[in-house]
């Protein structure tokens, strides 16, 4: 007889008043021998004896529940002894380490399937006809080539309601519209007990939104709309309300996306993919052994907090969410309650109260066949953990219950929750220029067509308008504009796209017709042009040729050239939101001309190719700051660069979803000749390169229009015939100490280097990330460095922030403040402790800090206290400033230069690496006092005061910003990188060979003309892009309202009506001030009927809704006014609920 091992459990007996937690041991011994277990050690006493009796293999386990004195988490030895029952003088003894455990934990295991309306299969069979065995004998179709035992969305929420209808005590989620409403049309008799479900709490509807949308692929209205159409079917007619945004398979995140829903009266989010990388910290790959979760650097329920100051909380989870289906995988019920509670186990290491959230599902999966017998075996054995099933509110509850009972918070986390899955900014590059092209056009046809409602009668198209919102949502979905979909479901996507173009198309067309023809007319023919921004702007609009010459105020012909049937004229000095007629004259307007060398110029650049080096840019000068020359000397600029890929991740699989470089650059277009042909008009000069670079044709068009602030570029990929290829633009910029700055939806923010030249095997992250209109080199926010003698030693631009506590308390209640103005500026941060794991690894991060701020004094923040062993200067300083001033801001220097720390596979997380800004007060109390100084720093400036005692040593070389910016922007091309060498890459295009690239279900199998996959892309595209650059940050440079005005371009119409004249010649209809500093996104009647499923008719006469966003970051008290004086108004949130009111001003404005 021997005691073979013994373990302290989580486990409790007993009762919740009085709890005894169990001890186990496992005890050899002959077979059917019955033994007497007991325990004793230090503080640890059995409650009574166990009797055990060994087995058929000589083994038995026995339970022993213990008291214990000791605090949860404290250790002590203690001895078991087994004694035979038929031999009392035989014995065994262990002794072991006890670990006391805490009682009160509760696992709610939330019952889930997750759903793709569309990814390798098609929208048709994945609502009705998937059920079918994947067995080509049987069934006569193609084998699908992808191993699931899924079922039709249409099965699926049957198979979950029949088994709620056996058992009482089910309970489970329900999420998407794209499968819930074609169940609830199709299955009529079932609504009655579906809204008893939710009435009684065992059906919670998930989501708040159409479905789960890819957010940093769309912009900030796609999201708003995908909230009101998933709000009016989930609540409007269904009666449910969704609180928990439920995200599971989202490839990445918007960061607004928490400030949205909360204003859409979502108050809480769950979701897989994110912070770590798309499998999360304890998943390197699908399917293998979890890890600890200990790597995280914060618990996996948090405050996720947006740019606008807004949040949810919000439950990570962190080992996906197909966590919970290992208890499916069980064959028994005992192994399938020890696979739970090994997934208790794990998940409680992280968990910031006593409550975990399991979700218990995956991909197209029917009910758990355990999770029931789990919820009553479980807890008829054990008083704790409970193991419950249950819906996210009960565990939302939970988690908000306990924190107030203890008086404490989430921790605050603003950090960006990207990038995930690289290749999905840049794989099926159509269809997300498709998606913007869409966006922007819906959102401009709506804003005239209210307009041209309200001011010539015109009647409001809400049924085409509703059809296009409704496609354009659809296609957001994580599985859509993504790229990751099969042949077959990329074309059905793509009537999707195009219907919405042509729906957004005819409602733009006739709405500013209607609006033209009420313009006053002139004594010869009108143009009047249509200015869908919000501040009075000169820009190239390119309309049908009408055959005359437009013409200024005074009667001059205004630089224009015509070309292959369409007429380009520079306008200047469009209202916001507002129209201009131009006189059009009798005439011919001229069209290029040829001219001598190889630069161009206009008012605000001067540009020279090269040809010699496929015609790339060998000057960028800014004439406007003296000619300073904007790109790195000896570089080129607008370089083609092709790389190869792996068919699939070297490491991951997924072809399409990840970027797979080799490490080979198969050809650059500076190593071949160009033909470069310079021509002129009035409106402007332009260059046209073409070069045949072996792997394709291309043709780059830069043009300079006349005072218009940017350079205008078009290149055009034709002859490609390649695959398993990745082709992308760089600019090597000469910004000097700048870092990465993006635009995301309606925010700005500071993100990470990248690495482009490396093989994807050896390091797999290559930090790509998606922008909205824009990305560049620059500055967000920034530290001014002065000397101990107040000496300024430079500016250190900062992006992406670890803020360090002395603990969560700190975290809490300071770093709320501070992580929100952060944010606002720009800065994305991580809120972490200084006795936590450090942020900075990206075998387990998905991004990377750029500076640590740490909260609090040496004695108080074991990270400051470390950094300042050695750094003792830096001590010196912080105390002199307590002393003198009760609150210290001091700046320790990094060993290096960031650009030398910043290597494929950066691991950041020795302090020395980074910068170090020490933020503390005297006393405990007094570190808010320093914080809010911090903090009126970053809202007065976007800048930070900080002292080195290290002198000059404090901004290594190339650390220090040198006040300049350049930027790219993109109509529909998001996927892009900032190397540490400064150069800026926008990925154009791919080909990946990868799965489910070619499949298609449903015979004969389409292919493009040469017989090739459609993910390879083989057929003529043209990329258009821009470039601004110059001194100042961001905002400074008014790169938001540069990346709008491109993508938001000038529009006209001839002036045809003879009718009554309402409008003057140039009239402003919608004004939004500040303006330039608020931004419109929506303009459209109240209310949402269709999306409600109501028939009401639309008129917006009986009111409007007004969507807009600040763009810098900072407070502005906005105004609005109308085509006529508004009566009254509210605020309101983004579902349209009628808020706060508003009373007019004197001028009619609202604000």
């Amino acid at each position: 007889m021997r005691v073979i091992s013994v373990e302290s459990t989580e486990l409790f007996v007993g009762s919740e008043e009085q709890p005894y937690q169990v001890v186990t041991v496992d005890i050899g011994h002959a077979p059917g021998r019955t033994v007497r277990v007991a325990v004793e050690g230090p503080g640890v006493r059995g409650v009574g004896e166990a009797l055990a009796t060994a087995g058929d293999d000589g083994t038995v386990r026995a339970e022993i529940p213990v008291t214990t004195d000791l605090s949860p988490g404290d250790r002590t030895h203690v001895t078991v002894t087994a004694r035979d029952c038929e031999d009392p003088g035989r014995t065994a003894r262990l002794t072991a380490e006890f670990t006391a455990a805490e009682p009160g934990w509760t696992m709610f295991m939330v019952s889930h399937f997750h759903y793709d309306p569309v990814w390798w299969n098609t929208q048709a069979a994945y609502t009705e006809t998937w059920d079918v065995a994947d067995d080509p004998a049987a069934t006569g179709l193609p084998a699908r080539t992808f191993d699931s035992r899924g079922q039709s969305g249409m099965s699926l929420v049957r198979a979950h309601c029949d088994l709620a209808r056996r058992d009482p005590a089910y309970t489970f989620v329900l999420a998407e519209v794209d499968y819930l409403k074609p169940y609830w049309d199709a299955f009529p008799e079932e609504r009655a007990f579906l809204r008893q479900l939710i009435r009684t709490g065992r059906v919670e509807i998930m989501g708040g939104t159409y479905n789960e949308p890819n957010t940093n692929l769309t912009g900030a209205e796609a999201t708003v709309r995908n909230a009101l159409y998933g709000d009016g079917f989930q609540r409007r007619i269904m009666g449910a309300s969704a609180e928990t945004a439920w995200q599971l398979d989202a490839f990445g995140h918007d960061p607004q996306f928490p400030g949205l829903m909360a204003d859409a009266g979502v108050t809480s989010s769950s979701w897989a993919r994110g912070p770590f990388h798309q499998w999360g910290p304890t998943l390197s790959v699908f399917g293998e052994e979890p890890r600890d979760p200990q790597r995280m650097q914060f618990p996996a329920e948090f405050e996720w907090i947006a740019p606008s100051g807004r949040g949810l909380l919000t439950a990570y989870m962190v080992n996906h969410y197909g966590a919970g289906w290992a208890i499916d995988n069980a064959p028994t019920l005992p192994e399938a309650e020890k696979a739970a509670y090994k997934l208790f186990k794990g998940l409680k290491k992280v968990a910031l109260t006593r409550n975990v959230l399991l979700p218990v599902g995956g991909d197209y999966a029917p009910p758990c066949r355990w999770v029931m017998d789990i919820h009553r075996h479980w807890n008829a054995r054990y008083v704790w953990p409970r193991f419950i099933s249950a819906v996210p509110r009960d565990f939302f509850a939970a988690v908000r219950a306990q924190l107030e009972s203890e008086g404490r918070r989430a921790s605050p986390q603003t950090r960006d929750m990207n990038p995930v899955y690289t290749g999905k900014d840049v794989s099926y590059i159509d269809t997300k220029q498709a998606q913007r092209h869409g966006e922007t056009l819906l959102a401009d046809a709506e804003a005239w067509a209210t307009l041209a409602s309200l001011v010539t009668g015109h009647p409001y198209p809400d049924a085409a308008l509703d059809k296009a919102w409704r496609q354009l949502i659809y296609g957001a979905h994580h599985d859509a504009i993504t790229g990751s979909e099969s042949d077959q479901v990329y074309i059905d996507l793509l009537t999707g796209w195009r219907e919405l173009y042509d729906l957004a198309e005819t409602v733009h067309a006739d709405a500013t017709q209607a609006l033209a023809d009420a313009v006053t007319g002139g004594r010869s023919p009108d143009l009047v042009v249509f200015n869908p921004a919000t501040w009075r702007r000169g820009d190239v609009l390119s309309v049908d040729d009408p055959g005359l010459v437009p013409l200024d105020d005074t009667g001059l012909p205004l630089p224009a050239v015509r070309e292959d049937g369409t007429l380009r004229v520079v306008v200047p000095d469009v209202p916001g939101v507002g129209l201009k007629a131009l006189p059009l004259a009798e005439g011919t307007v001229s069209g290029w001309m040829p001219a001598e060398g190889t630069t161009i110029r206009n008012s605000f650049y001067e540009v020279t190719v090269d040809p010699a080096r496929g015609g790339g840019v060998s000057s960028l000068r800014a004439l406007a700051e003296g000619g300073r020359e904007l790109l790195r000397a000896g570089d080129i600029g607008n370089e083609l660069v092709v790389q190869e890929e792996y068919p699939r991740h070297p490491r991951f699989g997924e072809g399409p979803w990840h970027l797979t470089p080799t490490g080979t650059t198969v050809a650059r277009s500076r190593d071949v000749p160009a033909d470069v042909r310079v021509e002129e008009s009035p409106a402007g000069s332009r260059i046209t390169v073409t070069a045949d670079l072996g792997v394709f044709r291309y043709t780059q068009r830069l043009t300079l229009w006349r005072d218009v602030d940017r350079l205008d570029v078009a290149t055009t990929v034709d002859g490609y015939d390649g695959a398993d290829r990745l082709i992308r633009v760089r600019w090597p910029s000469d910004v000097r100490g700048g870092l990465p700055v993006h635009e995301v939806a309606d925010a700005v923010i500071g993100r990470g280097f990248g690495f482009v030249e490396v093989d994807s095997e050896r390091f797999p992250w290559t930090l790509d990330n998606p922008a909205n209109t824009w990305f560049g080199l620059g500055s967000t926010a920034r530290v001014a460095v002065h000397d101990d003698s107040g000496v300024f030693l430079g500016h250190r631009s900062i992006g992406v922030a670890e803020l360090v506590y002395a603990s969560w308390d700190d975290a809490g209640e300071l770093g709320t403040p501070l992580a929100a103005a952060l944010v606002r500026a720009g800065v994305t941060a991580t809120s972490t402790i200084g006795g936590g794991p450090r942020y900075g690894d990206l075998e387990v991060d998905s991004n990377l800090p750029d500076i640590r701020i740490a909260v609090g004094s040496p004695d108080r923040n074991p990270v400051v206290a470390e950094a300042l062993g050695w750094d003792p200067a830096a001590g010196r300083e912080v105390r002199r400033q307590l002393a003198e001033s009760g609150v210290a801001t001091v700046w320790i220097a990094p060993r290096a230069a960031l650009r030398e720390e910043w290597v494929p596979g950066a691991d950041l997380r020795d302090l020395e690496r980074l910068p170090l800004l020490v933020v503390a007060g005297a006393r405990p109390e007094d570190d808010a006092m320093a914080v809010d100084a911090l903090i009126a720093d970053l809202d007065r400036a976007a800048t930070v005061r900080a002292t080195a005692a290290g002198g000059g040593e404090a901004l290594p070389p190339g650390d220090a910003w040198d006040g300049r910016g350049f930027a790219i922007l993109n109509r529909g091309t998001p996927g892009c990188v900032v190397t540490a060498s400064g150069d800026l890459y926008m990925s154009l295009m791919r080909s990946c060979t990868g799965w489910p690239s070619g499949i298609w279900v449903d015979p004969p199998r389409r292919t493009a003309p040469d017989g090739s996959a459609f993910q390879l892309q083989r057929w003529s595209h043209t990329f258009e892009y821009a470039v601004v650059a110059g001194t100042g940050d961001w905002r400074e440079l008014r790169l938001p309202q540069a990346g709008h005005a491109f993508n938001h371009r000038l529009t006209a119409r001839l002036r045809q009506g003879s009718g009554d004249a309402v409008l003057p010649r140039e009239a402003t209809l919608l004004a939004l001030e500040p303006a330039g500093e608020v931004l419109l996104d929506a303009l459209k009647p109240a209310g949402s009927p269709l999306a409600r499923g109501s028939a009401a008719p639309v008129d917006p006469g009986r009111g409007v809704v007004v969507r807009m966003h600040e763009v810098n970051g900072r407070p502005a008290r906005a105004r609005v006014h109308g085509p006529r004086h508004w009566t009254r108004g509210r605020r309101a949130d983004v579902l349209e609920t009628p808020g706060e009111p508003l009373t007019p001003e004197e001028d009619g404005a609202l604000g």
